[in-house]
């Protein structure tokens, strides 16, 4: 089994964690390799706030129902979902910096003319389909983000949890709290909370077995639904 095999089949949601400060060059390889991940059409529709005040994290934890554990973490990674990326301006300049390299791969011409026209196709702008779509892609690419960020955690040695039961746009819990939050963090109302990650070191005796999972087969087919790999 390769190394990174390795480590993803061996990776798992920690809760518990220890005193030690996470050094700022580790969190800087793991919020890095966020903005590394895949990103359809480089949309990039992501910010990431670290939060590391012992008043920001209490109140962290509030907004995710209360989990206890959230705040004993060293630091919580705010996942935030940019609206703004979908904006048409900023939609015409990402694609213009893809054409260079998949025009010819994909078979496309990425010019100016189908830049345009594309913004007009749901396709390529799910913000045309209303609000619910354009959420539902904004998980799908933080979603790659995350698992990049977690996936470099394991390898510096950092424990971590995705935290889903969060108040915000998408759950609709506690729009006071939520409210609040979201000005303390001074985010712009184009900048969506859609989950936190917990950051620490995995504590003495803290429970590091893997979940079980699903068998092979059972999710993978070969060609046609059914069929084994």
């Amino acid at each position: 089994m390769t190394e990174l095999l390795y480590e993803i089949a061996n990776w798992c949601s920690v809760r518990k964690y220890d005193n030690r400060s996470i050094p700022a060059d580790v969190l800087r390889r793991i919020l890095d390799a966020a903005r590394r991940a895949p990103s359809w059409a480089n949309v990039q529709p992501w910010h990431f706030v670290i939060v590391k005040d012992a008043a920001a994290k209490k109140d962290l934890q509030q907004l995710a129902a209360g989990q206890k554990f959230i705040e004993k973490a060293d630091a919580i990674i705010v996942c935030c979902g940019d609206m703004a990326a979908w904006g048409e301006e900023e939609r015409i300049k990402q694609m213009q910096q893809l054409s260079p390299i998949l025009a010819d791969e994909i078979g496309l011409p990425f010019d100016e003319d189908f830049i345009r026209k594309s913004l007009k196709d749901p396709a390529f702008n799910p913000a045309l389909r209303g609000k619910e779509i354009l959420l539902a892609r904004l998980y799908e690419q933080l979603s790659l983000a995350i698992a990049f960020m977690i996936l470099q955690a394991k390898h510096e040695g950092v424990g971590s949890c995705i935290i889903g039961a969060v108040a915000n746009d998408a759950t609709g819990m506690n729009p006071e709290l939520y409210g609040e939050v979201r000005r303390h963090l001074n985010l712009p109302e184009d900048k969506l909370i859609l989950t936190l990650v917990t950051l620490g070191y995995p504590a003495a005796g803290a429970s590091l077995k893997t979940r079980p999972r699903k068998k092979f087969d059972e999710v993978v087919s070969r060609e046609k639904y059914g069929t084994p790999f």
